[in-house]
């Protein structure tokens, strides 16, 4: 049995697969499109297993060969003109008017052809052969709708943005009428048009393009090694499957830092995908990173993989390094000061209800230290659910993807503390309730990710890569893990926070690490800057540094910013609650409005 996918309402609702006999029943009042091709169960297995078709490169049909005209830039009788034109080359080449069925599609026109005319062969590859076919024969229409998962609106069905509807034409009424004419026509349905089974006898089988390129073996060359040999080989392997998203960023990465212009970079990732992704998908890729200034290097663990003695960043490991002009960094502050960052920050300032101005922005380092019992982790924990701490409330707002490496605490622990938060209540509570909590909080609860296996460096930049959150703290930088080399206590808190601030920065995140305090402080139980362990290598690595104080016996704990690389200071009060949810508390506040 054949198969079709269609999108009900909007071409993004889709992953909906239907017999294709059945296609006239979803025909209605909403908007409704279909896909170019036609799939058998593997396919829609597939679809059950994963949810859409985005990843599928198996067998594909087609019944129907969709010609798409589309307006674009062009008069409405340009676009006409157009379609004309080509029924008047079909019927040069003898292909009668029973062969194809012309459209106006709300915009421009659709002009279907039947697969009979080709004798298309199923197949794998069948996307590029019917793609390359049809620019052969009409390099000026629009190819875009043949990649693998294409699709086009179905007749009787409204075009929201012209608010007319796809009906069809005549060859009469292509031929004679005017523009204005056709779009009187489709200001309804054409519910009575008497449509002719499509028919032909492979009158087109010779203009089908049967090879299929393979990515070309070139004889050996001396090649530069010294030069970024990792991109070198990331690009000498292909695209291998599990990775290719990844290393496919890196080296669009590599072409942006590097002066090569996008279409250039489009080409040459085309020929290194050899059509393992989808064309749609290296264009955006592309696109992506060349908009969005991603940066990868000697420390990002992809990279790392690929990492060659012979290059000449190999003992420094400073590829990241860039020498940038000021109209470079004009355009970096402006960039920055332009950017909307809503739904990416911490609000210090709005969440404490302080009126010194203190956000925590992507690509920042916060530390938060403090002695035992000093609620650093609850603190962490109510930043991540966004708790509003002078209103009692939580504000899904204020919430953002969150990966908690907890690697002192387990999951069901963290998760129940998180569950207390959110509700507001005690531990007995929700231990005799938490089926019924969790149905009533779970939106509240849905963005926070939880890992308690103490990772490496290169551990934690897999998850992020892999899980993308916008906001990663680690609970504490004590109990990851470090390379031998690094013995000293100084050393290897030096080595967690650099690696880092240096993930903040290249992945665009907020990173919250907490930490304990010094030796020297547990002598003298003076909290400052300089109390938390490894305190030089922090403060170097931190942009903002946070101190959580108090008595062992009080809930009250003193919150203080000591360091914020580019805003104020302040001191402020929280009280901690039966409930985990922290309350800022008006008596002893004293607000410290210093320049950082």
């Amino acid at each position: 049995m054949n198969y079709i996918e269609i999108a009900k309402g909007s071409p993004h609702n889709r992953g909906i697969m239907i017999p294709t006999e059945r296609l006239s029943a979803y025909i209605g009042d909403e908007p409704l499109y279909r896909s170019v091709y036609l799939y058998d169960d593997t396919a829609m297995q597939y679809v059950n297993e994963n949810g859409s078709l985005k990843n599928f490169f198996g067998v594909r049909y087609i019944d129907k060969i969709p010609i798409d005209i589309d307006k674009q830039d062009r008069s409405d009788e340009r676009t006409l003109d157009i379609l004309r034109s080509v029924i008047l080359e079909l019927e040069e080449a003898d292909i009668g008017c029973g062969s194809f069925q012309s459209y106006f599609s709300g915009s421009g026109y659709h002009l279907i052809l039947s697969g009979d005319l080709f004798n298309f062969k199923p197949g794998n590859d069948l996307p590029y052969i019917v793609k390359q076919t049809i620019k052969k024969l009409q390099p000026d229409v629009d190819a875009s709708i043949y990649m693998r998962t294409g699709i086009y609106r179905l007749q009787h069905t409204v075009n929201q943005k012209t608010g007319l509807y796809k009906i069809p034409l005549t060859r009469d009424e292509v031929m004679n009428k005017n523009p204005e004419d056709i779009l009187e026509l489709a200001k309804d349905k054409r519910l009575d048009f008497q449509y002719h089974v499509l028919e032909g006898n492979g009158e087109l089988e010779h203009s089908v393009v049967t090879e299929i390129p393979n990515v070309r073996v070139f004889n050996k060359i001396s090649e530069p090694n010294k030069i970024i040999p990792c991109v070198q080989s990331m690009l000498n392997n292909g695209a291998k499957e599990g990775s290719r998203h990844i290393t496919a960023m890196r080296i669009i990465s590599h072409f942006k830092r590097h002066g090569i212009p996008s279409h250039y970079a489009k080409v040459c990732m085309l020929h290194w995908n050899n059509k393992s992704m989808p064309e749609n998908d290296i264009m955006e890729m592309v696109e992506n990173v060349y908009n969005r200034n991603y940066k990868y290097g000697c420390q990002d663990s992809v990279m790392v993989d690929h990492c060659k003695t012979q290059c000449v960043h190999f003992n420094r490991k400073d590829y990241l390094v860039d020498i940038k002009s000021s109209e470079d960094m004009q355009g970096e502050l402006a960039e920055r000061l332009t950017t909307d960052f809503s739904g990416k920050t911490i609000n210090l300032s709005r969440a404490l209800g302080l009126d010194v101005e203190s956000t925590i922005y992507p690509g920042e380092l916060v530390t938060i230290f403090g002695p035992t019992g000093s609620n650093k982790t609850t603190f962490a924990q109510n930043l991540a659910l966004g708790v509003d701490f002078v209103n009692n409330q939580i504000v899904r707002e204020w919430q953002i993807p969150t990966l908690f490496l907890s690697l002192e605490l387990s999951s069901w622990y963290m998760h129940r503390r998180h569950l207390q938060i959110v509700s507001g209540k005690e531990k007995e509570e929700v231990n005799s309730h938490y089926n019924t909590l969790y149905e009533s909080h779970k939106e509240e609860l849905e963005h926070i990710m939880i890992q308690t296996i103490s990772p490496t460096l290169d551990k934690i930049y897999e998850k992020v890569r892999e899980l993308e959150p916008q906001l990663v703290i680690i609970d504490y930088i004590d109990l990851v893990d470090t390379p031998v080399s690094y013995r000293g206590e100084y050393e290897k808190i030096k080595y967690i926070s650099h690696g880092l601030s240096n993930m903040a920065v290249n992945n665009d995140l907020i990173v919250i690490q907490i930490s304990q305090v010094s030796r020297e402080y547990s002598r003298n139980e003076v909290l400052d800057l300089y109390a938390g362990k490894g305190s030089g290598a922090i403060e170097n690595a931190s942009r903002k540094v946070i101190g959580l104080n108090g008595q062992p016996k009080s809930k009250e704990r003193a919150v203080r910013l000591f360091k914020n690389t580019d805003g104020e200071l302040f001191d402020t009060h929280v009280e901690w609650t039966p409930s985990f949810r922290l309350r800022r508390t008006n008596g002893n506040d004293t607000q410290s409005i210093i320049n950082g």
